[in-house]
């Protein structure tokens, strides 16, 4: 009997929407927009950050980092060796805890010689993350200090380079010139730390570099033991950090520990991003339903007549109410039908979002969770934007014959009007936002020029390059046959682009001045470069020379420095001619003479604070853990043109050296800004969207009422009342509705904005000036919008309209 029911009511939906054929596919379209953006963003939010990580038991996996916000300094950051071996072997909170460190090869062989990253790892990283081996074995515990050690290779370079050949495993292969066993593949989707990691090699680290407690270099990971929880994991921790601190105060005073779930840290401010773009599609989704609502209430006048006559011949009100809601029903369907071809399309743009510690791990398509949660969404639409028409023309009078809707009715509409622009208020406020945190971002001096620079890395391997001298003398010749290129201006080298490190800092100590109390750090950036690297990235010079080939290995150590190390240490005097040691010497002062002075470049990132910094020629230092890696060349021909001049340049010098990941540096800014870029494209979208969506329910509102008003109109205007009259109390309606929406979206804007805050740069989240902004733009928006209808009210013909029986 329900079953025949059902039936009955979907084949009278059916019909009733197959008569209005333009009606079905509009709803259908606002329906798909709403419905497709909340799927597209859900498949995100749901594959990125509420699944678990691909380990075993990922709820128990922790990062752990040295805390030095008591020192002024971020509170997450690397970890020395030497206090990694002792939270290793004090903690009693974790089952196992591992280290490691990136790395870099050159692999040569058959093929054109390519360079790899890797990781540098404890021996027990691999099972503490519960990922077993593909093929063969991880490391053993003697393997672990074996610099030169086996390899286990990621699953994208055994099929890329091996062709996914199973024989691997006991093969040699030849890095950085030295033989290497292949012990292991690891399974496919395995990219840890990032998906970049093409290789897994042992710690390695020699016992010097294992005693240190001022390099900080390392990541570590935990695994909880199973009767303790993160808080436990805390306590136990923040004690050993205390107990170091009073054992090793030079290096570890005041110096804290962080502890964040693994997923946590990988995830990062993406969480928050994509919690804001999922309440954005929501409001879309909203918007989307009121709108469709408003037109079922138009449909709804047309059919007072009809319902009348039906409900004097006996039809209940459940019955009416039952056929109301299976038509909406199935235009909800059609919308998630349409809805998931958008959300396929959106996945795209959405996957350049996922974080790149994540990225090798998510693939972001549809499944049956999707398909679920668009399910559950269309079946809540068809209530949200059914129940009001349904409502009303279930409250229908028998024999009601008139197609006017009462008080009731026009409450309704105008709540739903007020709604959309008040959820439209608060997106725009929220894009406005993110386009001044761009515009502000793209203020920032960076202290270089981008335009018409091409960057490439050149990292040259050990023992090969071993030695110091060699070393020089390959970049030095790379960098002279590169400047013959035609177009090429000028060449550098250096170890850290701009943008590419957060960190890469070296302790720091100034000739004459008193060494820092213990707890206090002290170090500056540290830039190995070459000569015209800083004029080829557009540094400016303030004080002083820059450095210049008369700066050999045999000639006084000299060093340029930023504005912000100048100013530190010698306010209101020059810094030229001062000594400065930043550790090169291998346990013992090389002091290096201040010859020049620039204006700080952003090393770091556009929107991090400035740190100081020093410049110093690679050819007077012969520290190899410090190396020029990345190529800077400034250009006058269109800069990626000159890569496979680049190229050949450096296989001219040595055949065997790899030379990869050419980029503009216009392309690392945007990059850097990307983001944020992708957030503001995705909110901006949703906003437009809004925006139209409400414009179009106020013009289909007012037209409807201008219709359903045409004898009360007429008559006004037939007993003395001017046009300008009409005009005014159309537009005047529209401005209270307009009014009261900026105020609620106001409120709103003023609860929710504050979830943009680690997005935003140089404006507040309570801005002022972009909530006038938007408030004006709207109020434009909603009369432009009533403009159409309300002149259509002021040129109704006072005869005809009361002729009208409407």
């Amino acid at each position: 009997m329900l079953l025949d029911a059902v039936v009955t009511h979907v084949r009278f939906a059916v019909r009733r929407l197959a008569r209005t054929p333009i009606f079905t596919l509009v709803v259908a379209a606002v329906m798909a927009l709403g419905i497709g953006a909340n799927a597209a963003v859900f498949t995100a939010l749901d594959q990125t950050v509420i699944r678990p990580l691909p380990f075993r038991q990922p709820e128990r996996l922790v990062m752990l980092w040295e805390d030095f916000s008591a020192l002024g300094r971020p509170p997450k950051q690397r970890v020395s060796p030497a206090t990694f071996l002792d939270w290793r072997a004090l903690n009693r909170s974790f089952d196992a805890m591992g280290a490691f460190g990136l790395v870099g090869s050159t692999l040569t062989g058959a093929r054109a010689p390519r360079d790899i990253r890797g990781a540098r790892v404890t021996s027990n990283l691999l099972p503490l993350l519960g990922v077993g081996p593909l093929l063969g074995r991880t490391f053993s515990d003697d393997e672990e200090d074996q610099a030169s050690g086996p390899v286990v290779l990621a699953y994208r370079l055994w099929q890329g380079q091996y062709g996914g050949d199973p024989a691997i495993v006991g093969r040699t292969i030849l890095m950085n010139g030295q033989p290497r066993e292949v012990i292991d593949v690891m399974p496919r989707g395995f990219d840890f730390p990032d998906r970049d990691t093409d290789y897994w090699q042992p710690f390695g680290l020699s016992p010097q570099l294992l005693a240190r407690r001022n390099s900080h270099f390392l990541k570590v990971v935990g695994r909880l033991a199973p009767d303790r929880g993160l808080a436990q994991a805390r306590a136990d921790m923040t004690a050993i950090a205390a107990q170091l601190a009073r054992e090793y105060p030079s290096s570890n005073a005041q110096v804290g520990i962080t502890i964040v779930t693994l997923k946590d840290d990988m995830v990062g401010e993406t969480r928050t991003a994509f919690i804001v773009l999922i309440a954005a599609a929501g409001c879309v989704l909203l918007i989307a339903c009121a709108n469709v609502a408003h037109l079922l209430l138009a449909r709804t006048a047309a059919r007072r007549a009809d319902v009348a006559v039906r409900m004097a011949l006996g039809a209940t009100p459940g019955r009416l109410v039952s056929e109301i809601l299976t038509e909406s029903t199935l235009l909800a369907v059609l919308g998630a039908i349409g809805g998931l071809v958008v959300a396929r399309w959106s996945l795209a743009t959405l996957q350049r979002m996922v974080p790149f510690a994540l990225s090798g791990f998510v693939d972001l398509h549809v499944d049956p969770r999707v398909l679920a949660f668009t399910s559950a969404v269309t079946m809540a639409s068809s209530v949200l934007f059914g129940l009001a028409p349904a409502w009303h023309l279930s409250h229908t009078a028998p024999l009601e014959t008139r197609g006017a809707i009462g008080g009731g009715h026009r409450r309704t509409r105008n709540a739903l009007i007020v709604l959309e622009v008040a959820v439209s208020f608060v997106l725009v406020v929220g894009a406005g936002l993110l386009v001044r945190t761009l515009w502000h971002l793209r203020a920032v001096d960076p202290g270089f020029q981008s335009a018409g620079m091409l960057t490439a890395t050149v990292s040259v391997p050990v023992p090969k390059y071993q030695d110091s001298e060699r070393r020089s003398r390959f970049y030095s010749d790379a960098l002279a046959r590169i400047r013959t290129i035609p177009g090429v201006t000028t060449a550098g080298a250096t170890s850290d682009l701009p943008y590419a490190s957060r960190g890469d800092t070296m302790a720091l100590q100034i000739e004459g001045q008193p060494v820092p109390a213990a707890g206090v750090l002290q170090d500056a950036l540290f830039r190995l470069v070459s000569v015209e690297y800083l004029q080829t990235i557009g540094a400016r010079l303030v004080q002083g020379r820059f450095l210049d080939a008369g700066d050999r290995a045999d000639s006084t150590p000299v060093a340029v420095v930023n504005e912000t190390l100048a100013r530190e240490h010698w306010p209101g005097q020059s810094a030229l001619g001062h000594r400065i040691d930043t550790g090169t010497g291998d346990g013992t002062p090389r002091w290096m003479t201040i010859v020049g002075v620039v204006a700080d470049v952003r090393e770091r990132g556009i929107d991090l604070a400035l740190k100081p910094g020093v410049y110093v020629p690679y050819t007077q230092t012969a520290i190899s853990f410090f190396q020029p890696s990345e190529l800077a060349i400034r250009t006058t021909r269109e800069p990626l043109t000159i890569a496979k001049e680049v190229q050949e340049a450096v296989w001219s010098v040595d055949r065997d050296q790899p030379i990869s990941n050419f980029r503009t540096m216009d392309d690392i800014v945007d990059a850097e800004l990307a983001n944020r870029t992708q957030m503001l494209e995705l909110l901006g979208t949703f906003a437009a969207l809004a925006v139209g969506l409400a414009a179009f329910g106020m013009y289909a509102v007012l037209s409807l009422v201008v219709s359903q008003r045409t004898r009360e109109i007429g008559l006004r205007i037939a007993v003395g009342a001017s046009r300008g009259d009409i005009v005014a109390s159309v537009l005047g309606h529209v401005g209270r509705l307009t009014a009261t929406a900026v105020v609620v979206g106001t409120a709103a804007g003023i609860a929710t904005t504050r979830l943009l805050s680690s997005l935003l740069y140089g404006v507040t989240p309570l801005d002022w000036r972009t909530f006038a902004a938007v408030a004006v733009l709207l109020t434009l928006i909603s009369l432009l919008a009533a403009w159409v209808p309300t002149r259509r009210a002021a040129t109704v013909d006072p005869i005809i309209a009361l002729r009208s029986n409407t």
